[in-house]
């Protein structure tokens, strides 16, 4: 029954259904996704942002080492005397700060330390960089659980819009014109780009966003207390220079790179060589298990999204999506626009 598929008396006109959906619902949700692809775009290099927002200070000498590393989280800690450090970080050149991490109730804190002179040279929250408020943004419009709720639906949305989108490009296309057997020609203007950067994001676009449905959605429903408790780790970065020793006699010619808290008297300390798990108590020193060293699903998920599995072409490939994006919502305005004032 063809005439009922293409809207006749009694049928249903699925184009036109399309149509309305994809002009409405891109209508409604457009500020939402130009803001979704912006922050997307920047996330990818959110490395490389917050190494520009917090600059390196400068440290006196570029000599030897700390003298002591327990010396080294005992400064920081004067200056946020209730926080408790969970994690001491090794800088891999010469010339820079350790930095210290202090959790103090919800905020978490670094205080960057001069290894030679044993002063404080810099410190920060974490909480008032500008790419934690721009994860937020991103993650939940700055609106907690409900937020990341709108998100999700956004991201299903998105998906009806790619999939209508791509339903009704496809018919055009394959009436268009084409010049000596090649690819058909597009008219230039806003509708010639926007199905343009539509076909052209279509696919890693539907990757990224069935992504971020899932981890928008899985942080509505993780328990409300799945952050640690900094309780769980007081003293925990006690006893660091007889770690580091212990740590260094088990993976010779390895440098350490940072020793990180975990749960009783245990402390984690990463190497060049690998990871160890060295008991503060004991001293007792083990291989860190292959299921911390080896992501979980969730892992991968989070790095599917956010493009951090195949170094740089990965990197900008994302975020050109997230760009195309934009476009995709001013270039939709555009269109609306030009129909509603009359033929172009």
């Amino acid at each position: 029954m063809p005439a009922k598929v293409r809207g006749a008396s009694g049928g249903v006109n699925w184009r036109r259904l399309a149509i309305r959906l994809h002009l409405w619902g891109g209508l409604l949700t457009g500020p939402f996704l130009l803001v979704l692809g912006l922050s997307g775009a920047a996330l990818v290099f959110r490395t490389e942002i917050e190494s520009l927002e917090s600059a390196t200070p400068a440290v006196a000498s570029s000599g030897p080492g700390a003298p002591s590393l327990d010396a080294v989280v005992g400064i920081a800690r004067t200056r946020h005397p209730t926080a408790e450090p969970y994690a001491l970080r090794i800088p891999s050149a010469p010339g820079q700060p350790y930095r210290v991490e202090l959790r103090a109730g919800r905020q978490h804190l670094e205080i960057a330390v001069d290894p030679s002179t044993l002063q404080i040279v810099g410190g920060r929250a974490a909480e008032r960089s500008v790419m934690v408020a721009v994860r937020s943004l991103h993650a939940g419009l700055h609106a907690g659980r409900l937020g990341a709720v709108v998100v999700g639906l956004l991201g299903l949305w998105l998906v009806v819009e790619s999939l209508t989108g791509l339903w009704l490009c496809w018919p055009s296309v394959r009436r268009r014109p084409r010049v000596a057997g090649g690819a058909p020609i597009e008219r230039v203007g806003s509708r010639g780009l926007h199905r343009l950067v539509g076909g052209a994001s279509l696919a890693l676009g539907v990757v990224i966003t069935l992504t971020g449905v899932v981890l928008a959605l899985g942080s509505v429903l993780a328990p409300a207390g799945a952050s640690p408790s900094p309780a769980r780790t007081v003293s925990g970065l006690s006893r660091l220079d007889v770690i580091a020793a212990r740590a260094a006699a088990s993976l010779p010619g390895a440098k350490i790179t940072a020793l990180i808290a975990r749960d009783g008297d245990a402390v984690r300390v990463e190497t060049t060589a690998g990871a160890v798990i060295v008991d503060r108590e004991t001293g007792h020193v083990a291989r860190a298990p292959s299921s911390e060293t080896r992501l979980g699903v969730w892992d991968w998920i989070a790095r599917l999204h956010y493009g951090d599995f195949a170094g740089w072409v990965s990197r900008v490939a994302y975020a050109l999506v997230g760009l195309g994006l934009c476009l995709l919502s001013i270039t939709g305005y555009l269109i609306t626009a030009q129909r509603t004032s009359g033929p172009s």
